[in-house]
């Protein structure tokens, strides 16, 4: 097999925004949860101010050790001063995140990669205009 298809996340470029769509339906068993963060994070660390978009689109479960390396992920982005969203998560999902609070540390956008891309790009733009008010030349 090719490295390709090895991999647990695509990575695209869309304007400002690197999404990274999750590929296989069961990701994030215990079997390759530590291969999903690491290729994350290398992603990050190639990137300096990285705005990354994750897709859950296709996941349909998520064991609790993902949990683990969204942390791992989310600390990964501060460092590199970027920032992260999820998108595409199911309401099982979603649940999840909610039972554990970490709802409350991640941005979670209900709409699929498309509608995604949208409300992060909206979001850079707000927060690059209300940076401009704040620091006037």
């Amino acid at each position: 097999m090719s490295e390709a298809h090895d991999r647990i996340v695509d990575f695209e470029v869309q304007g400002r925004i690197v999404v990274g769509t999750i590929r296989t339906t069961s990701v994030l068993s215990a079997i390759n949860v530590a291969e999903f963060g690491n290729e994350v994070v290398a992603k990050i660390e190639g990137n300096s101010g990285v705005n990354l978009l994750l897709s859950f689109e296709n996941v349909d479960y998520l064991s609790s050790a993902v949990l683990t390396e969204l942390l791992r992920i989310n600390k990964a982005i501060q460092e590199a001063q970027g920032q992260l969203r999820l998108c595409g998560v199911s309401k099982v999902i979603l649940e999840i995140f909610q039972i554990t609070n970490l709802d409350k540390m991640f941005t979670i956008y209900h709409d699929d990669v498309t509608g995604g891309v949208r409300r992060f790009g909206r979001s850079l733009e707000v927060a690059a205009e209300e940076a401009a008010w704040k620091d006037p030349m």
